[in-house]
C-alpha cells in the first residue's frame, strides 16, 4: 500500500512539474507575440501621392516601418468632421510618439494646402507626425475604396468616419468608428501595446 501510494505521488508531482513547465513556455510565446500578432490583416495598402498641408510630396511609402492611422474629411464640413478631428487630436496628443496620423481630404478641389495648413493648425498637428493631405480626385476614392476598404467618397460629405489602424508593413488592420467611445477605447488600448 505504501508503494502504490508514493508511486501516486511520483506520478502527481511528474504532472505538475511537466504543467508548470508548459505554463512556462506558454506565457513565454505570449511575451514574445507582437501587438500585430492578435489582429487580422484586413489588406494592404499600396503606394499612392499627394501634396500636405505644408505643400510637401506626400507618399504612403513613406509611411512604411511606422504604425499610422488613416481618416477622411473636409475642411468645409460643419457636423462630423469636426467631431470625427477632435476625437483623433485626443489620440494624437496621446500617441504621437508611436503612431503617425494621415488625415485625406475627400474635398481635394478646395482643400489646398494652405486650407490645409490653417485646418491642421486647429488640431494642434505637427506635419512630422500628422500629415493632412490632398490627393487627386480619383486617387483619393481609389484609395478610400480599394486600399482602404471604405466608402467611395464621390462627394465631399460621403467620406466615412472611421479610422484606419495600418501597421508598419502598410497592412490595414483595424477599423474604429469616431463616433463610438467604446470602439475609440478599443483603438488606444490596441496603441498602448505597439
Amino acid at each position: 500500500m505504501t508503494l502504490l501510494r508514493s508511486g501516486a505521488i511520483v506520478a502527481l508531482l511528474s504532472v505538475a512539474v511537466l504543467s508548470s513547465s508548459c505554463t512556462t513556455e506558454t506565457k513565454d510565446a505570449a511575451d514574445a507575440r507582437s501587438p500585430w500578432d492578435t489582429l487580422p490583416v484586413l489588406r494592404v495598402v499600396s503606394s499612392f501621392e499627394g501634396i500636405d498641408q505644408d505643400s510637401a510630396t506626400f507618399t504612403a511609402e513613406a509611411m512604411k516601418g511606422r504604425p499610422w492611422l488613416a481618416s477622411f474629411f473636409f475642411s468645409r464640413c460643419g457636423t462630423v468632421c469636426p467631431a470625427l478631428n477632435s476625437v483623433l487630436s485626443g489620440v494624437y496628443r496621446e500617441f504621437s510618439g508611436k503612431v503617425s496620423f494621415v488625415s485625406l481630404t475627400s474635398d481635394p478641389e478646395y482643400d489646398t494646402p494652405s486650407v490645409l495648413h490653417e485646418y491642421a493648425g486647429r488640431y494642434g498637428a505637427q506635419r512630422s507626425t500628422w500629415a493632412f493631405v490632398n490627393l487627386p480626385l480619383d486617387s483619393m476614392i481609389s484609395v478610400s475604396s480599394n486600399d482602404l476598404g471604405l466608402v467611395s467618397p464621390t462627394n465631399p460629405d460621403l467620406h466615412s468616419t472611421r479610422f484606419v489602424l495600418i501597421d508598419t508593413a502598410m497592412q490595414v488592420r483595424g477599423y474604429f468608428d469616431s463616433a463610438d467611445p467604446a470602439d475609440v477605447e478599443k483603438l488606444r488600448g490596441i496603441l498602448k501595446t505597439l
